[in-house]
């Protein structure tokens, strides 16, 4: 089959999703559909709100589909009437049933941002800057019932900046799922590229987070608490409490100074462009904070008007 030829339904919810679509639609792929999920309350509001995948696919004129939930007839059925060669889904945040992944003609193809078997599940790109990972990638997979599990069609590697924080590697990891998918679609459609088993044995899981799981303890050592804000930006936001108040971290970095003095947690100057606070090694330098009630800022333009040197972050 020729790339004109080839009918995809591509499954998507996040910002992730939309560099994929927007290419594939770009290209001379039929995108007979984009299943997506429904709008959503967010915001103080509790507005509904649209996603990025929604918002783009009415913008440019594609066919949506945003069930409640896929195990009703009907949606099998419409599904079915679609006839794809080919189903994709990247960051669709919801569990595809197999009936329906047994639909297309072809294959049914996930987009995993992790080099599989690493990091199976939700939450990829933060447990790879958790743990430190010097590199990552993109995973092209056969969709299974197991999670992340099926055979491997094709991979592409990045190093990761230790600068990076979860937004930013997310945004390139976004644009190389692209690249990759467009790369290799009429290959796997045409029985070319054949998939490869994973090492199973070599798997490990990447949980759904939690606001709960960014609450910074100051006892850790500052590498370790700067990996934790690396990762949860833009979400959950790593945090602790200040004067009672629930205080948002941003960005930091290492800081060369020293404090064996102070408890963990504790801010030792607000001056310049940079609040130090003591760990259980090392001092970290917080770049861009958030009091609550307040909007996020840089450390220099907290630190004015606010005497909090010498307060304990934590408590």
């Amino acid at each position: 089959m020729k790339a004109a030829s080839i009918k995809i339904i591509i499954a998507g919810a996040s910002a992730f999703s939309v560099p994929t679509i927007k290419r594939l639609n770009n290209l001379d792929y039929q995108i007979v559909a984009v299943m997506t999920q429904p709008d959503r309350a967010a915001g103080r509001g509790l507005k509904q709100t649209k996603n990025p995948v929604k918002q783009f696919a009415e913008k440019v004129g594609l066919t949506l589909l945003d069930f409640e939930s896929l195990d009703r007839e009907n949606v099998f059925a419409t599904i079915k009437n679609l006839s794809p060669d080919l189903l994709i889904t990247i960051a669709y945040a919801g569990l595809i049933p197999q009936k329906i992944l047994d639909i297309p003609h072809c294959e049914s193809i996930n987009v995993h941002p992790s080099l599989l078997p690493l990091w199976r599940g939700a939450s990829p790109i933060q447990s790879s800057i958790l743990n430190g990972d010097t590199k990552t990638g993109i995973s092209l997979i056969r969709m299974t019932s197991e999670l992340d599990a099926g055979p491997v069609f094709a991979v592409a590697e990045t190093f990761i900046d230790p600068e990076e924080n979860a937004l930013a590697l997310s945004s390139r990891l976004a644009n190389m799922s692209a690249r990759l998918i467009t790369d290799n679609i009429v290959e796997i459609v045409n029985k070319n590229l054949l998939p490869n088993e994973q090492k199973h044995q070599k798997a490990t899981y990447a949980p759904k987070l939690t606001k709960q799981d960014a609450i910074i303890n100051w006892t850790r050592p500052a590498p370790e608490i700067l990996k934790k804000i690396k990762a949860f930006n833009p979400w959950p936001i790593a945090h602790s409490i200040l004067e009672q108040k629930n205080f948002r971290i941003w960005d930091a970095k290492l800081s060369k100074q020293t404090n064996d003095t102070l408890k963990p947690g504790s801010i030792i100057k607000t001056s310049s462009n940079e609040i130090l606070v003591t760990t259980g090694d090392g001092m970290l330098s917080l770049i861009s904070v958030q009091l609550e009630g307040r909007k996020k800022m840089p450390a220099l333009d907290f630190c004015k008007g606010f005497a909090y040197e010498g307060k304990t972050l934590g408590q």
